[in-house]
């Protein structure tokens, strides 16, 4: 399902323009009605409910096995959101004072802010590739790597322009030291482009549901190599009684190596994830690649558009390796990142961009080329 007919289904689609999905995707109604069900036979029954509460968090666990079939050779844990995901690989991960990681100029904060913590907590060291510079990110990653080098933290597609990064050549890169690991933030890749995460050389890879997917806000995934989950320390053993004793005698609790439920240890709203469900349903339905060209025909469209109107230009790949997506950003001369503000005040849903004095612009599922014409009829007539 998409285009019209799950535009139908999405009051914020209705009532204005809405080209965020990029910062939070509008849920479907019958995926809201079915989270809000759940979450009303939850508070009926009593959250504390024991049979239940195991219920629904195993009803969770058998939506994290069915994910697994998309991406295979790897384990998926649900988590609250990305940022959490990184959180539990960078600090399940054995740090010492002078480990080197590799990142990018174009990662979200979330990454950035996870990765200031190590250098505060551990003394480790960041470089930085330039996504803008002339030289390849292959060949930067190249000339900085070293024995040092620990990990490479790198965006499957940057959520500044949308543009798709190299991640299959710079996981290849890495392999040149055999204890260095590779960890892919897919939050603005799952249900923009079509994802597999072992094809990218990811031994890490985190995704969200509430983006792309359009699912309820709270839950994410993350997917590890199968040969990499027990590298984790931030495992937890399976449920059961513990002796607190066992810390004093410095013993070790077994841990599960074999499912993402390990990852996955407190409370929280399990039920809620039903939503995410019935949206992966509508990916499923065609496929995700048929959606991915769905989504991108659209952004190409509003890209040639865009072309003939002075003010504004949609910022260019500036490598051949780079890949446009649904996801792009677009430049103003006149007004920058302003020209959100003007847009918004027309009913265009956008998010402001000052790194490129501009505004980016999600096409989704439920978008239709009407949605392209009021965009650049919108840009067009600005100061109308």
């Amino acid at each position: 399902m998409f285009g019209e007919d799950l535009r139908l289904l999405i009051p914020a689609a209705l009532r204005q323009t809405y080209l965020n999905t990029g910062t939070l995707g509008p849920t479907p109604t019958p995926a809201s009605a079915a989270a809000c069900a759940a979450e009303m036979e939850w508070e009926e029954m009593g959250p504390g409910h024991v049979p239940y509460y195991l219920s629904a968090r195993d009803k969770a666990r058998q939506f994290a096995l069915r994910i697994e079939q998309t991406m295979p050779k790897g384990t998926v844990s649900l988590v609250h959101n990305n940022t959490e995901a990184i959180a539990r690989v960078l600090w399940g991960l054995h740090w010492r004072a002078g480990d080197e990681i590799i990142t990018t100029d174009h990662e979200h904060p979330a990454m950035i802010f996870a990765l200031s913590s190590l250098i505060r907590q551990f003394g480790v060291k960041i470089k930085v590739l330039r996504v803008d510079s002339s030289v390849s990110l292959a060949d930067q990653l190249e000339q900085r790597l070293s024995p040092r080098t620990k990990l490479l933290a790198v965006s499957h597609v940057s959520y500044l322009t949308g543009w798709q990064l190299p991640v299959e050549s710079l996981a290849r890169v890495m392999r040149q030291q055999p204890d260095a690991r590779v960890l892919v933030d897919g939050a603005q890749a799952l249900g923009n482009i079509a994802v597999d995460p072992l094809r990218t050389g990811a031994d890490y890879y985190v995704f969200c549901g509430h983006k792309w997917m359009m699912a309820p806000v709270g839950w994410a995934g993350l997917w590890v190599r199968h040969t990499r989950l027990q590298e984790l320390v931030t495992c937890w053993p399976p449920d059961g009684d513990y002796d607190p004793h066992v810390l004093e005698r410095e013993e070790l609790w077994p841990v599960d190596h074999v499912t993402g439920q390990g990852l996955e240890y407190g409370s929280r709203d399990w039920l809620r994830v039903v939503g995410w469900s019935v949206t992966w349903d509508y990916f499923e339905e065609e496929g995700f690649a048929a959606h991915a060209i769905y989504q991108s025909g659209l952004a190409l469209e509003a890209a040639r558009e865009v072309a003939l109107i002075p003010e504004c230009e949609v910022v260019p790949c500036p490598r051949p390796e780079y890949r446009p997506t649904a996801l792009m950003t677009i430049r103003s001369k006149r007004y920058g990142a302003g020209l959100a503000e003007k847009l918004w005040q027309r009913g265009i849903v956008v998010k402001p961009v000052n790194a490129y004095q501009g505004v980016r612009v999600s096409f989704a599922l439920f978008n239709t080329s009407q949605d392209v014409h009021a965009l650049t009829e919108g840009l067009r007539t600005i100061d109308a």
